[in-house]
């Protein structure tokens, strides 16, 4: 029983202890992974309820009803970690309940369960196991470690930036989110989205997935700036500009701009926009921040365009750029340009083996 106990501890802590890494790394980025790790790790483990010898004599007759306990929670624990992940909170919870179910019903489950199991494939199952978990925890300190290769006065303009916008100590706290300065932010603009979208009577008419909040990383917009190397008296606009962050980011990173407009459609997120204008020290462009649907405003008097958000609804994005005139640079972010468009560079997230972004600068034809 003993030698029992051990194992299943062992086998625990194999996959418990990279998850606890995970949990305590509050990097935004490992979030879209956080959920499926832990479910396929907590899947390898159950698998071996899978390989459970199907003859009733396969087991000790004494035994023959606490077996087939056994084997009725472990189909349970297995059809419920072949279910989509979810998050976290609920699949480690549920493999635990699981596995308590098991020690409930024998004095020795992982015996019974390992009785007549092929060597060969259970030792397969130790190894997965023990290299996932061992690469997660070699890899997991390389997170929100790698960034961008910035010049010192990109950096500075990043810092600049960055502190306007979480500029006090609270705000700066971080969550798994991000910092809490970026989780009140995007509240507010959930509510100012919802405000809106309670005024329109037409779901047709109704924008909803082009006005999801989302900021950009300074030390991307930095790069894609340089890629794109606009002139000192060039125009930008950021189109979806949200809170205002990368638009003040273009023209502090860049601030040979003659001017950069910041294009927001919901007018709560231009207000906040214009509260960070004094917040954001230091030399930077003029900014001003307008309250438009972009995707029929006339942009032909821009030089550069800054299109950083995922969110933007392809055909009214299509619809705006369509004005521009030609040799004007357009950047975006995991978005790419059609017919009329010469893609001039790329620029990768040096963080993208965890979240796959990437970035484009293209030209007007």
């Amino acid at each position: 029983e003993r030698t029992t106990e051990g194992v299943f501890t062992l086998l625990s802590r194999a996959t418990c202890i990279p998850l606890r890494f995970l949990y305590s790394t509050p990097s935004r980025k490992i979030q879209m992974i956080q959920s499926r790790v832990i479910f396929y790790l907590a899947a390898c483990i159950t698998q071996i309820q899978a390989f459970a010898p199907s003859k009733a004599d396969a087991f000790i007759p004494p035994r023959a009803n606490q077996s087939y306990m056994l084997q009725k929670s472990a189909a349970s624990t297995s059809a419920h970690m072949m279910m989509a992940p979810q998050d976290a909170n609920e699949v480690i919870p549920a493999a635990l309940t699981s596995f308590s179910s098991l020690l409930a019903y024998s004095d020795d489950p992982l015996g019974d369960q390992l009785k007549g199991v092929n060597g060969a494939v259970l030792g397969a199952i130790f190894v997965t196991v023990i290299a996932v978990g061992a690469g997660f925890v070699a890899l997991l300190p390389k997170v929100g470690t790698a960034s961008f290769d910035l010049t010192a006065e990109e950096e500075d303009a990043v810092l600049r930036v960055e502190g306007g916008y979480d500029s006090k100590d609270w705000e700066k706290e971080l969550t798994e989110q991000g910092t809490k300065g970026y989780v009140n932010r995007k509240r507010k603009a959930e509510e100012a989205k919802e405000s809106y979208q309670s005024t329109v009577e037409s779901l047709k008419e109704m924008k909803d997935k082009s006005l999801r909040y989302s900021e950009a990383d300074m030390g991307f917009i930095a790069c894609l700036l340089r890629a794109a190397e606009p002139q000192v008296g060039n125009t930008m606009v950021d189109l979806g500009s949200g809170a205002g962050r990368s638009t003040l980011g273009a023209a502090t990173i860049f601030p040979g701009f003659k001017k950069v407009t910041g294009i927001e459609f919901l007018q709560p997120l231009v207000k906040l926009s214009n509260t960070y204008k004094g917040k954001v020290r230091g030399k930077k462009a003029p900014v001003e921040f307008k309250c438009a649907d972009f995707a029929t405003e006339d942009l032909s008097s821009y030089d550069v365009v800054l299109a950083s958000t995922r969110y933007l609804n392809a055909a009214e994005l299509g619809s705006a750029l369509s004005t521009l005139q030609s040799g004007a640079k357009v950047m975006t972010i995991d978005q790419r340009l059609g017919s009329g468009f010469k893609l001039i560079t790329t620029v990768d997230d040096p963080s993208g083996d965890l979240v796959l972004n990437t970035g484009y600068v293209y030209e007007r034809s």
